[in-house]
């Protein structure tokens, strides 16, 4: 210093902890970073950084020392510290343990101790921290501990030496923030401010650090609190007189900062993106789909920091715009030379979203795949990382992750769509999973960018805390949503565009059973498209029906005539049906063919159906809306019948609507008497989300342990109990645990006892340190099935002799696992008995394995489940060996003495075993070592996914667009079924197969590709497991 006087400064920031139980920061580091550099432009001497792992309770007592030891009475001592407080006065240096504060934190006490000891003339402390105990971003909430010290409002009023000056960022009571729009605790961005010169501080040419002080409370008390928090309000304490610093003048160091102090803001036009890092071709691709960015995407952006590398969690109603958040992220990283993954719930999203990029993007030469299962030509590229996004199902990715876990660090951005699927007990647990291995991962290694986009979510402050992501929600939708409840009088009670209740008569009184269909019609006589949602298939098949013969529409030609005319079953044929009314049903039983064709129409304007009644699967992903919404019976089918959630009502209801169609959008739902009218206001048309929860507890603990050998595994050569219970910390139900929201976790004898349940199913070894996975655990880690189908497929297939494991065989036991269960195969008794012999008799010309025919049927009684187990897997070998779909479902209902509508799904079977059947083709090499499956183990997946003859499929497997099943049936019974025959074939005979010239073009160019085994498309294989 020019005076003469020496600068000692420590600046510590803290974003990640050793212990769990300390939610990540955001930019705690940055506040440290940006302090130190401040500082070292102005005084050049003397700056220590401590950030993350430098800053523990032992290194910075240490550093603390060094600067007491150096420092004069002449001398001038900053001390700033970003990070956690805790409510009983401790701050939470990287390695503190919530459990023993006293041993592993820095008390106020103490730190007040060391500080009053540094001899200077002036000895600044700033703590951008709190100690509240409420849900802040700077706080851990924790029980009292009996061993705390005197709390934070004791030890501040200790401080009175001379010379001394601390500035602490609230109350005891209050909370400390962090800003997405500043990119630093709101107490670092003033004191920042101040120090460079604030016309309120500056005395001369110096700052006066009672100014200084003055100046950053008044700043934090005016700053607007969040919705529902309270304002800020600093704690300044010591004494000071007269006692002033030079302005500090950004220099190089802080000038490298520009963009983290001050970045860039967009503005509605999407071209004030180009000064944020978009490429003009993209900025241009979106300018032709969104006129200009809404109030959620610029939040996300100026706020959030989602252009800037930060985490975002964006919480928001359908068609708020929430997808091109995730696309600015990912074409950031892009441009960056980086790599982006879409995660999302469903394989028809998947393939929707691919198009849609490959449309948008491709002028700017992004490269995008997907991967899916279905379509294991790009799974190699995306293991090279040979792409610039991918679109990938969960299941997918985690599965590939946890067989490859180096994936994870070639990843820069992850975006997942629909992240309320945590709550789901089906699919939530390995999604949780996979974020606590993320969290877990950044103490030791890189991490990809997380966007994660959700409904409307109750209590998203606590997802988004754990997750260490800024929060972005929203309620607001670009295009109003009037939603209510509608009686059998006919009156529509609905909330309003601003909330208020409004009744209207919509039609005239009547029945209530012709409730649903006169508030259809009504609705469609106005010109309005119209989505229904029924609670089962049969419900939406029969209502469907229904409407076709009431409403009077004219039929729907073009879908009609976009579905082949050929190989029907009975339900597209019912389908077909109820088109000629202009009324379509979609449920997950369709085939991809019907659904594609159903969906682009319904797209259309002006469409030609005018009605889609569906069942729920519609509205947890598929890109639909209509003008209006009619929801029917709020209850899940099944024993006992389940109540709708207040989210999976939102998003039924969340349909209603057309961005840029319509003006409104409105939904209905069905209330039977007024009491049950009553009931479905409250209960859903006014009701809160429900708080997002964690279904991790109720999950077998064996899959969580499982997955917890993929994720800390991928440093470590063994696993401990501790290290399984360390990583089972990280996860959100262990955070709503430690914030007192969930009374259960697992605990350390449930932990013990799950391991040794896995040791003797011979999934993990037992060693003298630990465990580790056998190969039969890698194969069950990345598969993604539970560890009960994991043990019945390694039980029922060790009892089969190498030889036996025919296609019929492997079929047979992926219809033993949990995942294949499906009681739409189960039939009305029929001649039960006769059945049973023939379906022995069928099994055993497919070649099964005895030992395995007798586990798949079990039980000789009627309405068996074996029966059940014995169709479906027979429909699929059927299907794979290319037998229609009439045949099939006519040889199921041979011995029926009633009409049945409905034979199961015979299509959606087969694909769902194409995905189980590589996990168990791997369990049967894993239990029968050297055994030489011949080309089953990449022909059966495709030809169950296909249902075509294995020659056809390595053509098929390069052909694109695809050929529908029936075309390929029809080559393949005219002799062209291997790439050779195509090749060899005459053009015009080709074109009287597929039927378009430009179709026998790709095709002849597919066979070309599959005759030269092209190596760059061929199908990724993860190495064979091994002990």
């Amino acid at each position: 210093m020019k005076d003469g006087r020496k600068f000692h400064g420590l600046f510590i920031g803290v974003d990640n902890y050793e212990s769990s139980a300390f939610g990540r920061l955001r930019y705690a580091k940055k506040d440290a970073i940006a302090l130190h550099a401040l500082f070292t432009d102005t005084f050049s001497e003397n700056a220590i950084l401590m950030l993350d792992s430098a800053a523990t309770k032992d290194k910075l007592t240490t550093e603390i020392g060094h600067v007491q030891a150096a420092s004069t009475d002449e001398d001038v001592v900053v001390i700033t510290y970003s990070g956690h407080g805790t409510p009983d006065g401790y701050l939470a240096t990287r390695d503190a343990r919530p459990d023993h504060l006293a041993e592993t934190a820095l008390s106020l006490d103490r730190l007040f101790d060391l500080v009053c000891r540094i001899r200077a003339q002036v000895v600044v402390l700033v703590l951008d921290c709190c100690f509240s105990g409420r849900a802040g971003a700077k706080v851990l909430r924790a029980p009292e501990h009996g061993d705390s010290v005197r709390g934070p409002g004791s030890a501040f009023e200790s401080v009175a030496g001379d010379g001394i000056l601390v500035i602490a960022a609230a109350e005891a009571d209050q909370e400390a923030r962090e800003s997405g729009e500043f990119r630093h605790g709101l107490l670092t961005h003033y004191l920042l401010e101040g120090l460079r010169g604030h016309p309120a501080v500056r005395d001369g040419a110096r700052v006066s650090l009672l100014k200084l002080a003055d100046h950053v409370a008044s700043k934090l008390h005016l700053h607007p609190p969040k919705p529902g928090k309270t304002q800020q309000t600093p704690v300044v304490t010591g004494r000071m007189t007269h006692v002033s610093l030079p302005i500090l003048v950004p220099g190089p160091h802080f000038a490298a900062l520009v963009d983290e102090v001050a970045p860039r803001r967009a503005t509605r036009a999407i071209s004030s993106l180009a000064d944020l890092g978009v490429p003009g071709p993209v900025i241009t691709a979106w300018q032709k789909r969104h006129p200009r960015l809404n109030d959620l995407q610029l939040r996300a952006i100026n706020e959030g920091g989602v252009l800037r590398g930060e985490d975002v969690l964006v919480s928001a109603p359908t068609s708020a715009g929430k997808s091109l958040i995730g696309e600015l992220a990912a074409v950031r990283a892009v441009a960056d030379g980086g790599r982006a993954v879409f995660l999302l719930s469903t394989r028809a999203l998947v393939n929707e979203q691919y198009d849609r990029f490959r449309e948008t993007y491709a002028a700017a030469g992004i490269q995008v795949i997907r991967v899916t299962g279905e379509l294991r030509d790009q799974t190699k590229r995306f293991v090279q990382g040979n792409f610039d996004i991918a679109i990938l199902t969960y299941e997918k990715y985690i599965g590939m992750v946890s067989g490859l876990p180096g994936l994870l660090s070639k990843t820069n951005v992850l975006v997942v769509d629909e992240i309320q699927t945590l709550t789901l007990p089906d699919r939530g647990p390995g999604l949780e999973l996979l974020l606590a291995w993320i969290r877990l991962r950044r103490l030791s290694g890189t991490v990809p960018q997380f966007v994660g986009l959700s409904a409307v979510l109750g209590e998203p402050e606590e997802l988004a805390q754990w997750l260490g992501a800024e929060l972005v929600a929203a309620t607001h939708r670009d295009v109003p949503l009037l939603e209510g409840v509608i009686t059998a009088e006919g009156e529509y009670r609905h909330l309003d565009e601003s909330g208020q209740e409004q009744r209207v008569q919509l039609i005239s009184a009547g029945d209530e059973d012709d409730l649903p269909s006169r508030v259809v019609r009504a609705l469609v006589d106005a010109g309005e498209q119209v989505i229904v949602f029924m609670a089962t298939r049969r419900e939406a098949i029969r209502f469907a029906r229904e409407l076709a013969g009431e409403l009077g529409r004219p039929p729907a030609s073009a879908t009609t005539a976009a579905l082949s005319s050929r190989g029907h079953g009975r339900l597209v044929e019912e389908l077909l049906r109820c088109l000629k009314g202009g009324v379509a049903f979609h449920i997950s039983d369709l085939g991809e063919d019907a659904r594609i064709a159903v969906e682009r129409t319904f797209r259309f304007t002006n469409s030609e159906i005018r009605v889609i009644v569906a069942t729920t699967t519609l509205s947890q992903g598929l890109n639909l809306a209509a003008d209006a919404v009619v929801i029917d019976r709020l209850l899940h089918p099944g024993e006992p019948e389940r109540p709708y959630s207040v989210a999976e009502y939102r998003n039924m209801a969340g349909r209603a609507g057309r961005t840029g169609i319509a003006p409104r959008g409105r939904a209905f739902v069905i209330a039977r008497g007024p009491v049950d009218a009553k009931r479905k206001w409250s209960d859903y048309v006014t009701a809160a989300p429900e708080p997002v929860r964690s279904v991790l507890t109720g999950h077998d603990l064996r899959s969580l342990i499982l997955f917890s050998f993929a994720g800390p595994a991928a440093e470590l050569r063994i696993m401990s109990a501790t290290h399984v219970e360390a990583f089972l910390k990280w996860t959100f139900a262990a955070h709503l645990n430690d914030a007192g929201l969930s009374a259960r976790s697992f605990s350390p004898s449930q932990v013990t006892n799950a391991l040794t349940g896995l040791v003797e199913e011979g999934l993990i070894r037992s060693e003298a340190d630990g465990f580790v996975l056998t190969a039969l655990g890698k194969v069950a880690l990345r598969s993604g099935l539970s560890v009960d189908s994991v043990i019945a497929l390694s039980q029922a297939l060790r009892a089969v002799s190498p030889t036996e494991l025919t296609r019929m065989t492997l079929v047979a036991a992926a219809h033993l696992t949990e995942e294949l269960l499906d009681v739409r195969f189960s039939l009305p008794k029929g001649q039960w008995r006769k059945e049973w012999l023939a379906l022995q008799q069928k099994l055993r010309h497919q070649n099964i394995a005895e030992p395995m025919l007798e586990r798949l049927l079990g039980d000789y009684e009627p309405l068996s489940p074996g029966a059940a187990r014995a169709r479906r897997s027979l429909a699929c070998v059927r299907w794979s060996r290319g037998v229609s779909l009439p045949m099939i479902e006519r040889e199921l209902l041979e011995h029926q003495y009633i009409e049945v509508t409905s034979t199961g799904p015979v299509e959606q079977a087969a694909r769902r075993t194409s995905d189980v059947i590589e996990a168990v083709i791997d369990i049967a090499m894993v239990v029968h070592r050297g055994t030489d499956l011949g080309d089953l183990t990449e022909i059966l997946p495709a030809q169950l996914e296909l249902g075509v003859p294995a020659g056809l499929v390595p053509v098929l497997r390069h052909l694109a667009p695809r050929l529908d099943r029936e075309a390929s049936l029809d080559l393949a019974r005219d002799g062209f079924d291997t790439a050779g025959a195509i090749l060899g074939a005459d053009a015009d005979d080709l074109l009287a197969h597929v039927g378009d010239p430009a179709l026998v073009a790709t095709l002849v160019a597919a066979a070309e590709k599959a005759d030269a085994r092209d190596e760059v498309d061929e199908p990724f294989d993860f190495p064979p497991p091994v002990d």
